[in-house]
Formats: C-alpha cells, structure tokens, sequence
C-alpha cells in the first residue's frame, strides 16, 4: 500500500511538469468544460448576444496636450534583473509566450479558471492577447465592465499561480479601442494621415489608450507605421500613408497619444510601433507576399517611421509577416538585430505577429521544422516574445533546447528582462 501511495504520488508530481505534461488535446477536452465556474455541461446555444452593460464616457474628459513625452525604455532595473535571475528556465520561457484568449474560453462563453491555471501554472505564460468576441465569448461587444472582469480574473489566477507575475494583455486597438463596446471610433490610419494634422494622431492614440486601459488592457498593437505602397494591398488603409515624413509625424504624435507615462498614468498603454520591417510593399498586393525592395531605398524610405518612434520613446515593437529580399524577416539576424537593435538603437521588448515562428514551418517552409524556426529566432534574432498564439510548442521547444544545451539561458535572460 505504501509504495502505490509512493507511485501515485510521484505521477501527481511528475504530471505538473511541462515536458511529461498530459496530452494537450485530452486537457482541452477538459477544460471545455466550466466545471470550476460551477456547471458541468455546455449550457449556451453558442450565439453571441450584445453586452447589455451601458457605459457613459467622463464627458469633462481633459487632455493634456502634446508636451508630455512618452516613457522610454531603458536601462533594466536592478530589482528586474534580480527577478530574472530568481526565475526558473520554464518560467522564464513562459514570460516569452502570449496566447490568444480563446483559450481561455469555455463552452458556454465565460471564463475557465481551469485553462487560465493550465497556461499560467503549468506553461508559466506571461502574456495573453484578443477580446473574448473574437474566440467564443458570450458577447459580441465586450463593455469595459465584462472585458476589466474578465481579464482581472486572469490576473487574480497569475498572482496566485506559476510564477506569480501579472501577466501582460495585448489588443489591436489601431484606430480606437474597437473590441471595447462605447469606445470612440476614430478614421482609420490613411484618413488620419490626410488630416497632416499630428495633434490628431495623438488625440486618436490619447482616447485609445484611456479606452483600451479601461479594459484592464495594457498594450496596443498600434501605431501602424508600414508605408502604404503597393495600393492592391488588402491592409492599405491601415497606415499613414505612403510619405515617410508625414509616417514619422503622424507615428511619433500616436505614440505619445497612446503611451505617456503609461507606467504610471492608469489611463495610457504600452505603444507598439509595427509592422518593422518593409510589410506595406507585398509583391503582387497579396497579405505577406513576398518584398522586394532595394537595400538604399529600405533604409530611406521605410525605416525613418520606425527611427522617428523610436526616439519618441515607443516601449514595444513587432516584427513583419514574411520576406524581404529573400529572407525571412522573423529569422533575420540582420533586420532584426543589427537593424532595429544595433543601428537603430531600439531597446523595448520585441513581439512577433500571430503565429510567425510556426509559420516559418508550417506556411513559408523557411524552416525545416518548428524546433528550427523556434532555434533560429531564438538565436539569430532579438525576440523577446512569441506570439504563439494558439498551443504550447514555443514553450515546450524552447525548454528543450535550453535543457540540451542548444540555446543559452542567458539569451532567455535578454528577453525576460526587457518583458519584465
């Protein structure tokens, strides 16, 4: 009896650790279920309804103009790195992962503390991105109310749980906070662009960000600083425009509209400046075709936007969607690393875009496998973080090759830091 208590109790122990961690498919099948939100069937016919909550904007809501800079990143802090230094390889390497919130969704549209325990203790995740609208919510609109209860709920699980780090959440709040129900909708970013009006721009970042932040999220995918060339491109009307000096204007009023002291001002966000680099000029117009673009015309024409952010103080940035001139932007020590780290001299935290080291695998076949596409970011570039989005390969690849030796901790370190 004592050594099957001993077995059981081992296979308890070895079951919380990622690399002999159950099935991913039979845990989901799991959590479909809301058991720990007190039901134990799918209840919900799956039709989305409007959140009823109403929502009144403060309509003696002040700005402070454009005199305040957006906080830069710096130097890490002493206290960061002496938290790094406390975090195991699997915690670190979750800070390195966002996944998207439907997984976090169960079957009847609401919350399963289950899955959020499952990514946060068990994977260690450090960020999550999306509105539950978009990934089986129960609501097609999500009030500030629903969305800040909804992510405060995640928050209360990753102070509790695995590393005991509040997570980081993400949304694509590009021309307003569009996924917040009773957010202000602003003209999309050529419209701004032809206002050559950068107070403008920072209004439309400066509402945004009170709006996005009322949703208890603290990043926005935004600005858009791709220069609009190609005018068969599906995303064309995302951007500023073509010019790369009105881009610059427009970009550094939105970053300061958008950032701030976002550390400290509850009502500001963390700006990502995007997509770096070269996305707006697809070959034939297709989303992530290939680019082609002189190496003299890519550092006159579509870098300045990027530079101009980045002395403005942007805190975030991410990589672009496929090739340019043949090389894989996501595995690309040069655009990467020497462009945006060394010359440019960016120091904030680095995300990819959806699923992007994947798909060097799995859509563009620039890596043999996903170890490979996972092994060479990693290594040849300067990544902070993965948008992963939707299981847990990065994490379960990258504590391999750490663990063989193949990757170094301390190129976790580098990454951790700059998230924390």
């Amino acid at each position: 009896m004592l050594l099957v208590s001993i077995a059981v109790l081992l296979l308890a122990v070895c079951s919380l650790a990622p690399a002999s961690a159950a099935d991913p498919a039979d845990l989901r099948r799991v959590m479909a279920v809301g058991e720990v939100n007190g039901t134990t069937a799918c209840t919900w016919d799956g039709n989305q309804v409007l959140d009823d909550t109403t929502w009144a904007p403060q309509p003696d809501y002040a700005f402070l103009g454009r005199s305040e800079p957006a906080a830069a990143p710096g130097a890490i802090d002493a206290d960061i790195l002496q938290m790094v230094g406390r975090l195991t390889v699997e915690e670190k390497v979750g800070q390195m992962a966002q996944i998207q919130v439907g997984q976090l969704v169960d079957c009847n549209g609401e919350l399963n503390e289950t899955a959020a325990r499952y990514w946060i203790d068990t994977w260690k995740v450090g960020s999550f991105l999306e509105t539950p609208a978009n990934h089986g919510g129960r609501y097609s609109w999500y009030s500030p109310e629903r969305f800040a209860a909804f992510t405060d709920a995640v928050q209360r699980v990753a102070v509790a749980h695995g590393a005991k780090i509040p997570v980081i959440w993400g949304l694509d709040s590009v021309r307003g906070a569009n996924y917040v129900k009773g957010a202000t909708i602003f003209p999309a970013g050529i419209a701004t662009a032809a206002t050559f009006d950068p107070q403008f721009a920072f209004d439309a970042g400066r509402v945004a960000a009170k709006d996005t932040r009322a949703a208890g999220v603290h990043w926005a995918f935004a600005p858009v600083l791709d220069l609009g060339v190609n005018k068969l491109w599906s995303r064309i009307y995302e951007n500023f425009g073509e010019d790369p000096l009105l881009s610059s204007k427009m970009g550094v009023a939105s970053v300061q509209g958008y950032q701030g002291d976002y550390k400290c001002d509850r009502s500001r966000v963390a700006a990502c400046m995007k997509h770096f680099i070269g996305y707006g000029y697809p070959f034939d117009g297709s989303d992530r075709a290939n680019r082609h673009i002189a190496g003299r015309e890519l550092l006159e024409y579509y870098v300045p936007p990027f530079r101009a952010a980045i002395d403005a103080g942007v805190a975030t940035a991410m990589e672009s969607y496929g090739v340019v001139n043949g090389e894989a932007v996501m595995l690309s020590h040069y655009y990467l690393r020497q462009l945006l780290r060394q010359q440019l001299g960016f120091r904030g935290l680095l995300v990819t875009d959806w699923a992007e080291i994947n798909s060097q695998a799995t859509m563009y076949a620039t890596a043999r496998d996903v170890e490979q596409a996972t092994r060479l970011a990693i290594q040849e570039t300067s990544v902070d973080m993965s948008m992963v989005a939707d299981d847990e390969s990065f994490m379960r690849t990258t504590i391999d090759l750490v663990r063989r030796g193949v990757v170094a901790e301390a190129r976790l370190d580098e990454s951790v830091a700059r998230v924390l």
